[in-house]
């Protein structure tokens, strides 16, 4: 394993988290105040909590248990702490990395992620990493990808005002279902987007939606419903 990983890992010195942004305020020749940058970002450019118990899955079929584990979702990438020196952070950047899981203590929950390529998908599905939306059966069929946007609330405030607002990470959840084709389509969390990728037992569906309660803006809900669509 050992030797493994000393080809996959690539070491990152120091604070790889360090943003290259310094905001600072100055006066014009005028005396108004000019806001340059603000040094703050607010959010989180990770999924979960920071840093979780985890899994590493190469080629699908080794696998690495870590204490340390996170998922920079702003910058896509799977970072580990080196347990004999916790402040060596290390990407793992090979491309042997099929997936990873994530076990968040805070709620006792696994994440699953797998590494997809853009022929997977219908279409707007691009390489990378997708979380497995959870379920019991531990099926596939319902996926979603995280993505994270630095957003400036200055932007529309002017410049001669004080409007020194830190950056903000803004989170966007997209959610894929796979179609008659085995291919992942982009959905909304609408019944109008998802019914129409379930087109066969039509009655059987219907009286599982009503009888359940279907919610189809909840994750849990349309999971149960595809599962159930995929066992007819």
């Amino acid at each position: 394993m050992k030797s493994i990983f000393s080809i996959a890992l690539v070491l990152l010195i120091n604070n790889v988290f360090a943003q290259n942004i310094d905001y600072l305020s100055q006066q014009d020749h005028y005396g108004r105040i000019v806001i340059l940058q603000n040094n703050e970002i607010k959010g989180k450019d990770f999924v979960y909590d920071e840093w979780n118990g985890g899994m590493l899955v190469l080629n699908d079929s080794v696998f690495s248990k870590q204490d340390y584990l996170k998922y920079d979702v702003y910058k896509n990438r799977v970072l580990i702490k080196n347990n004999k020196n916790l402040d060596e952070i290390i990407e793992i950047a090979d491309k042997s990395l099929t997936g990873f899981s994530i076990f968040e203590g805070n709620h006792n929950l696994k994440h699953d992620f797998v590494k997809l390529k853009s022929n997977a998908f219908k279409s707007d599905g691009k390489n990378g990493f997708y979380e497995i939306v959870y379920n019991s059966q531990n099926t596939n069929y319902f996926i979603k990808k995280h993505t994270k946007i630095i957003f400036d609330p200055n932007r529309s405030k002017g410049s001669q005002t004080f409007n020194n607002f830190p950056l903000e990470y803004h989170d966007n959840t997209t959610y894929y279902l796979k179609n008659v084709d085995g291919l992942y389509a982009k959905v909304r969390l609408k019944k109008k987007d998802i019914k129409p990728l379930l087109p066969k037992h039509t009655k059987a569906l219907d009286s599982y939606i009503k009888a359940n309660k279907i919610n189809f803006s909840k994750e849990n809900d349309v999971v149960k419903l595809v599962n159930y669509y995929y066992s007819l």
